[in-house]
């Protein structure tokens, strides 16, 4: 061969190669990782049961994240007896279709206290069963959990484990409706630290989310509360995310509630700490005068819109997750809340708005 077709047969091979770790680049990275990563959206699924059809719908969803309540007085009806088998069922659909479960631990049995907004921290006894629950609920689904050595691997053959390592704390705390309102920021914060030496003491790795909160509230605004939690000593090492539910009338306002709560927590040394956004959503239904129903296109389009903007700010405010609320919606009317009855990505019988096909560009759905 002389040398001047080395010299080509050289450059031709280099050409080739360049062009194949080009088309191996582009095959490696998804669209929507590509644009900002599709694990950044996830969604709330509220439903006590789980059907087949609510895992493949998840699914398509794109959403590599699922938030659902683990109610405590349904686990536990009598003391010391334990039903998993709705969580069970949850944790492993999800888990089978590689999506992540992040849990909300909640609700007081009767047995312990007289309602079920009543937190846990009032007796010795209420504190010991709490912390129980929660060590159970740790050995069940955490990293070393029995449910995914056995349970788990005989209902979802082959698939790979994914456990637990996130645990919120309550819901809506700042909510008279969620948590008795007796000096509910010191009883939450009390509720805090011994959630954590729970969790902590079955899992060193795992991470205690702060409960959710509703921006503005009648009761207490969610940056009031979290200002006086942090009154009470220790109460910052007793949690490794913050929590915000940004409900507004409009994305600007939405961004103003995530300021207000970044605020506080910059001003209390805990400015690095991330932040997840449990809930956010807006309904379908008509449009009405306080600005939580949008119709089924403006649905559509206030989450294209308040998604590009938290996608933007997710460094800025350090936002981990951005979780829709909901997935579907409810059968009836949702009890003590207007929007939520048509906040669903899909209606109840499972038939697509708008929206859903809005949220799937977020995850980079096929």
């Amino acid at each position: 061969m002389q040398g001047g077709q080395r010299r080509d047969l050289v450059a031709l091979r280099a050409a080739i190669v360049i062009g194949c770790v080009a088309l191996a680049a582009l095959v490696a990275v998804p669209s929507a990782d590509a644009k900002g990563g599709s694990r950044l959206f996830g969604l709330d699924y509220t439903f006590k049961d789980f059907q087949s059809k609510d895992g493949r719908k998840l699914d398509q969803s794109g959403a590599k994240t699922v938030r659902w309540t683990m109610f405590w007085q349904r686990i536990e009806r009598s003391p010391g007896q334990f039903d998993w088998s709705a969580a069970d069922n949850v944790v492993g659909e999800l888990a089978s279709r590689g999506i992540r479960f992040v849990p909300v631990l909640f609700g007081t049995p009767s047995w312990v206290a007289n309602s079920g907004n009543t937190p846990p921290v009032d007796s010795k006894e209420a504190r010991d069963a709490w912390k129980r629950f929660l060590r159970e609920a740790l050995k069940r689904y955490g990293p070393s959990g029995s449910y995914w050595a056995i349970q788990y691997r005989a209902d979802h053959p082959g698939k790979a484990a994914l456990p637990v390592t996130t645990w919120q704390i309550w819901n809506e705390p700042n909510l008279k409706s969620h948590f008795s309102q007796r000096r509910s920021p010191e009883r939450y914060a009390r509720l805090l630290k011994i959630s954590h030496s729970a969790i902590s003491g079955e899992d060193p790795g795992a991470q205690v989310m702060f409960g959710g909160m509703p921006g503005y509230s009648r009761d207490m605004n969610a940056w009031r509360f979290l200002s006086r939690v942090y009154r009470q000593d220790g109460v910052r090492r007793a949690f490794d995310v913050a929590a915000l539910h940004p409900y507004a009338r409009n994305v600007s306002q939405m961004v103003g509630e995530v300021k207000r709560l970044r605020r506080v927590m910059r001003k209390n040394g805990d400015g690095r700490k991330p932040l997840w956004i449990t809930e956010v959503g807006w309904g379908s239904a008509h449009p009405t005068r306080f600005g939580l129903t949008k119709g089924k296109q403006g649905q559509a389009r206030i989450l294209k819109r308040a998604f590009r903007e938290l996608k933007h700010k997710r460094h800025r405010f350090r936002i981990k997750r951005v979780l829709w609320f909901n997935y579907r919606d409810p059968q009836g009317h949702a009890q003590h809340c207007d929007f939520c009855s048509s906040a669903g990505l899909l209606k109840n019988n499972f038939d697509p708005k708008p929206a859903w096909r809005a949220f799937r560009g977020f995850t980079g759905a096929r």
